[in-house]
């Protein structure tokens, strides 16, 4: 059984080392921020501002992380970020590392890796024409993405490692952030397999998830609305405490199809990318005009069955999961949950109408973000 274990927190961010069954050679992160879970549970954030607090989470953590002393001891001249246009520009990377380890001098590379679908539902790579690479010496490359699929990473991974083993140009070590699903670990595990075997100095492998490792939408999924092979969810997935916390602040937040959406548009083709988020939140209008209710819709995005339990149940199932988390957070967690389905809230939520009103308010939302 995977489980978390509290590494590092202070008050801009909590790092938890994602420990288990799949460990082996890849040191796993998930690290929560409040501007990272501001930015999933408000999809109706984009633009700049989108940009900027994904930049400050990424900020944070670099900071915070356990590795952070090695890290910030680099030479920045053998440091490289490497951007999957368009979706890695989000992450903002290059400012992070200058304000988390003053780095200056680190290089950036582009490569353009646009995933598309073919007429039997497989995705693949449909524009990766326009490379500018640089490889550092002894290179240590930052790399951050939105993961679902994997196909655009492992285009340009591939890419990379061609391009460092023909240029001679050793790579040390990788760290790769995402807000994503397991699909990464499986392609970082075969290319440190490769590096190491290209590369014999090549030292390690990081990955960090942003407030959780989502369960990504395939076929299997039970969920009403979903895109299969894009939607990253919450259900069911590895989530931060402090993520799962924040579940409760709004009770739109576990019901979005999905923590990102589009990463793109969302930053650069904003009218597009709202445009979209109205349409799911009337597809969900439309459900509750044909009954479906707001318990139903709570029960298939955030089912919650452990905080059904009495307290010391509760803390027991949580404490499985996540290691070193006290008990005054999961009282906390535990008494948001009832505070949610006290006094009238349970009769109120078997009604089609609660699920409508709740649609009425997000659309509104929505609207005036455009």
């Amino acid at each position: 059984m995977e489980y978390l274990a509290l590494a590092r927190k202070n008050a801009r961010a909590a790092i938890y080392e994602l420990k288990g069954e799949y460990g082996d050679n890849l040191t796993r992160y998930i690290a929560s921020t409040p501007e990272s879970r501001e930015l999933c549970n408000r999809p109706e954030i984009t633009g700049v501002r989108y940009t900027d607090l994904l930049e400050g989470a990424v900020t944070s953590v670099l900071s915070l992380l356990p590795i952070a002393p090695s890290l910030r001891r680099l030479d920045h001249h053998t440091v490289g970020v490497i951007h999957f246009l368009r979706g890695s520009l989000n992450f903002g990377m290059r400012r992070a590392l200058s304000r988390a380890y003053g780095f200056n001098a680190h290089t950036s590379s582009f490569i353009t890796s646009q995933r598309d679908r073919d007429k039997y539902g497989r995705w693949f790579i449909r524009d990766n024409q326009y490379r500018k690479i640089v490889i550092p010496p002894r290179a240590t490359l930052f790399f951050a993405d939105v993961i679902a699929t994997g196909v655009t990473i492992s285009n340009g991974m591939e890419i990379i490692v061609q391009v460092a083993k023909n240029g001679g140009t050793p790579i040390r070590q990788i760290v790769f952030f995402t807000i994503g699903c397991h699909k990464l670990e499986k392609l970082l595990r075969e290319y440190s397999r490769r590096l190491k075997e290209i590369f014999p100095g090549y030292e390690r492998t990081v990955a960090v998830y942003l407030e959780g490792k989502f369960h990504l939408a395939d076929s299997k999924t039970e969920a009403r609305i979903k895109i299969q092979g894009t939607d990253l969810m919450r259900f069911p997935a590895i989530l931060a405490p402090e993520f799962e916390l924040s579940q409760y602040e709004s009770l739109s937040n576990a019901l979005e199809r999905c923590v990102i959406y589009d990463a793109g548009t969302r930053t650069f083709e904003t009218d597009d990318y709202l445009r979209k988020l109205e349409a799911y939140w009337m597809e969900v209008s439309r459900e509750a005009e044909r009954g479906w209710t707001l318990e139903e819709a709570l029960k298939e995005r955030w089912p919650a069955a452990e905080y059904a339990l009495p307290f010391a149940g509760f803390r027991e199932a949580k404490s499985a999961r996540w290691r070193g988390v006290g008990d005054a957070f999961l009282r906390r967690l535990h008494r948001a949950h009832l505070a949610r389905w006290a006094k009238g809230f349970p009769q109120r939520a078997k009604t089609p109408r609660a699920l409508a009103e709740l649609c009425a308010a997000r659309l509104k939302e929505i609207g005036r973000a455009r």
